[in-house]
């Protein structure tokens, strides 16, 4: 037991060591926020703040396959980007649905050209009612 409060401590030193430079409370302008969402469920939504973080995300409500239930299924899609402790700024895409969540990583290189990917909004996909 005693091991393994040591080992626990000794990985909240380590994890929690570079944050020291930022500061949490200081709060973090919004550049742009967008939020839509129909009467079927579906919905989309973003924001950007000022320290670079960002996040897109789409879920669609469709009808069950399943002729027997009634219930929907929400299939949602998205992507977000934030700066780590150490700086490097991590870039997640994701689906999720009945089956799970699937994110995919990718930490941006310094320098490297970055293309946002973008979800086209319910309104402009003829959007599932």
């Amino acid at each position: 037991m005693f091991a393994l409060l040591l080992i626990l401590t000794g990985c909240q030193l380590l994890w929690s060591s570079p944050a020291e430079s930022t500061s949490i409370n200081e709060p973090v302008p919004i550049l742009k926020s967008v939020a839509e969402q129909l009467t079927s469920g579906s919905y989309l939504f973003s924001y950007e703040t000022a320290d670079g973080t960002y996040r897109e995300e789409l879920g669609i409500v469709s009808r069950s396959s399943d002729s027997k239930s009634s219930d929907d299924d929400l299939e949602v899609s998205g992507i977000y980007r934030y700066i780590d402790d150490w700086g490097q700024e991590v870039e997640v895409r994701y689906t999720a649905d009945k089956s799970g969540f699937l994110p995919h990583v990718r930490y941006i290189s310094q320098g490297e050209a970055y293309k946002p990917f973008r979800i086209e909004p319910l309104s402009l996909m003829g959007a599932h009612s």
